[in-house]
């Protein structure tokens, strides 16, 4: 065996390593990728209910049943990536191809029919109280209450029914456009008739809201479910299939710990750059105008606008990812790995004990998804009253969004700039005390993001929108947001430690099986996060036709942050912090006692490369980690097992010569 074949091969392998231009291409691809995520996660159900008007117990049942499917088919990907050989590596191979089945699979959920089409053919007809009509309480009579007042709709012309011309046909005008039902509007009290024509047209709008839909039955309405549910799993399908190995290959990516955790450190924080996705349900609306200049109704454009930001969004962010699969190369050989059937993987997955832990503090830790899914309502709510436009046409819209600049400095200051450092942290700390440290601290601020909204401002007019207000929930976001990133990127990196782990042990690199634990964890999180937030809703009333009274006291000029004595703002700011605290409190259980400490690890790592280096060079692997262990037990594992190997070697090369 030849001492410098294998001090220059372990050297090789002990610099193998990504370059600046393969990262910078990495990073690009996860950025796309998670656009494409957050335009699912946010905007999908807000276009189920409020676009194309699915039954809401339909979308809880279509993402619930997506959920079960996730916990399966995940690791079921993972064993696949797995099992992959090819000339690029196992997991580059799926990063080049699956972006473009991403992008279609992310607009076939879009691209449904109207479950009820909303009935927007009736317009007011004004009468004063003299014309009261003897047919307002027949069985034409349509009630609907409106912030608190309840009225009465009646057909001027006696019937709901379009009128005909004498074939039969709807009866059109003369621009083309069909003759609308004229409708009168009482108050039920008094049978007064609604002279005021802005509150009569608001009402009326409401009662098409309410009671103007016409819903598809039999075939029709089954095949616009079935459409939003296949399509949406066969999203989640193709997500993971990308998903899986986008993460999974930056174990594969260096052999260096420390270039692994600033890989995963900076894969963390530009995936937060992949949140503009969830302004898609912002956006959207702004689309709609160019659907209505070409005759489309109301409901119909505002689909045309989601359907065609849609494509233009996720167009451009399949175009970011696939800069993942041309630059990413694998540095970490598989080829020689020994491969395992589906329930084989399941078995190590749960046999390998630092990844159960890993697994089930991210679990306990679901809560904390509720930052993302209610962060842009009470934005939208609490800060704009739900009305941006309005809001910023106002007189202190300069000392508004200056306030608001200091809530979000703080939030992503610590969600995105404080995890950088957790590199230089893991340095000097151990990983499982930093992660215990996260957890426990973080769920401080958490609480008293709530206990603050309760004691400082709430039910009041403007709230905690005043400098002092603004300025304590940006410190308490930027520690929170500092524990949330900073626990991200380290879950990542323990997860790549404990594929070292399952490597040492059993001789296999389970990549795709581990870090499909981390996409199964994201995934049941969001579902466990959604069902809490819908409790809390249903609780508080926050849904269905209270939310369209809400949005129509608003336009009529009240306050959100006051209306309904100020429950409907302490459930949002509930949500978003007191099941976060005490999911970041639960998660620490689970790692208290981690089983994989960093000396641990480094000695795990370090035979790992001289095992690597063994095979390069041809050399018996069982000479050269006998070796190894030698060393590291004279030296109790703080030397460098590579150096170490080859003083050896060259030693008793001389010895022979002598």
């Amino acid at each position: 065996m030849s001492s410098n074949k294998i001090a220059e091969t372990a050297t090789k392998l002990s610099h193998n390593t990504y370059t600046k231009k393969e990262l910078a291409g990495y990073l690009t691809g996860l950025a796309g990728q998670n656009i494409i995520y957050n335009i699912i996660a946010t905007g999908l159900a807000f276009y189920f209910q409020s676009v194309i008007f699915l039954p809401a117990i339909a979308v809880s049942l279509i993402f619930a049943l997506a959920r079960v499917w996730d916990a399966i088919n995940d690791p079921m990907m993972g064993s696949i990536v797995d099992k992959t050989r090819t000339k690029w590596g196992k997991c580059k191979p799926y990063l080049l191809f699956v972006p473009a089945v991403i992008l279609i699979t992310t607009i076939l959920p879009f691209i449904n029919g109207m479950y009820a089409e909303p009935n927007d053919l009736h317009e007011v007809t004004l009468q004063d109280s003299a014309a009261y009509v003897d047919f307002v309480e027949s069985d034409l009579t349509k009630e609907l209450e409106f912030d608190g007042v309840k009225y009465l709709f009646v057909p001027a012309d006696g019937t709901w029914d379009l009128q005909k011309d004498e074939n039969g046909h709807n009866l059109m005008d003369e621009d083309g456009n069909i003759v609308k039902t004229k409708v009168m509007v009482y108050t039920a009290e008094d049978k007064a008739a609604v002279t005021d024509t802005a509150l009569a047209e608001t009402v009326l709008q409401e009662f098409q809201n309410e009671l103007g839909f016409v819903k598809k039955t039999g075939g029709k309405a089954a095949g616009i479910i079935a459409w939003a549910a296949i399509s949406y799993v066969l999203w989640g399908m193709t997500y993971t299939i990308g998903d899986i190995p986008l993460w999974g290959v930056t174990s594969l990516m260096t052999e260096d710990q420390n270039d692994r955790a600033k890989v995963l450190t900076l894969a963390r924080a530009v995936a937060n750059v992949g949140m503009i996705g969830t302004l898609f349900t912002m956006i959207a609306p702004a689309f709609q105008g160019m659907f209505k200049a070409k005759g489309m109704d109301e409901a119909h454009s505002l689909q045309a606008a989601y359907i065609t930001l849609a494509v233009v969004m996720t167009l451009f962010a399949s175009v970011l990812f696939q800069f993942a699969g041309i630059s990413v190369k694998e540095k970490v050989s598989t080829s020689n790995e020994k491969t395992y059937t589906i329930k084989e993987n399941f078995k190590i997955m749960f046999g390998n004990k630092p990844f159960r832990q890993i697994l089930i503090s991210g679990i306990l830790r679901s809560p904390i998804q509720l930052l993302g899914i209610v962060a842009m309502t009470l934005i939208m709510y609490y800060f704009f009253n739900n009305d941006i436009g309005a809001t910023l046409s106002g007189d202190n819209v300069i000392g508004l969004l200056l306030k608001i600049v200091i809530l979000v400095v703080g939030l992503f200051g610590g969600m995105i700039g404080f995890p950088l450092f957790v590199p230089k942290l893991i340095n000097k700390f151990e990983k499982k005390s930093l992660y215990n440290f996260f957890t426990l601290v973080g769920a401080i601020p958490f609480a008293f993001i709530f206990i603050f909204f309760m004691l400082y401002r709430r039910g009041t007019a403007d709230g905690l929108v005043t400098w002092f207000g603004m300025a304590v929930l940006s410190v308490l976001f930027f520690m929170a947001g500092a524990s949330m990133g900073s626990l991200n990127v380290l879950q990542s990196v323990m997860i790549a430690d404990c594929v070292d782990y399952e490597e040492y042990n059993n001789g296999i690199r389970p990549d795709g099986v581990f870090f499909s634990g981390q996409s199964f964890i994201t995934k049941l999180s969001a579902g466990i996060a959604s069902l809490i937030s819908g409790a809390v809703y249903a609780y508080v009333g926050f849904s269905d036709k209270n939310i369209a009274l809400l949005n129509n006291a608003l336009i009529n000029g009240d306050n959100f942050k006051t209306y309904n004595d100020g429950k409907f703002a302490a459930a949002l700011f509930f949500l978003v912090a007191v099941p976060p605290a005490i999911g970041m409190a639960l998660a620490a259980i689970p790692t208290l006692k981690y089983a994989l400490t960093d000396k641990e690890h480094t000695r795990i790592l370090d035979e790992l490369v001289a095992r690597r280096a063994a095979a390069a060079a041809n050399a018996p692997e069982a000479e050269v980690i006998e070796t190894v262990e030698a060393v590291i037990d004279e030296a109790d594992g703080t030397v460098e097992v590579v150096e170490e190997t080859i003083e050896v070697v060259e030693k008793a090369d001389e010895e022979t010569e002598e």
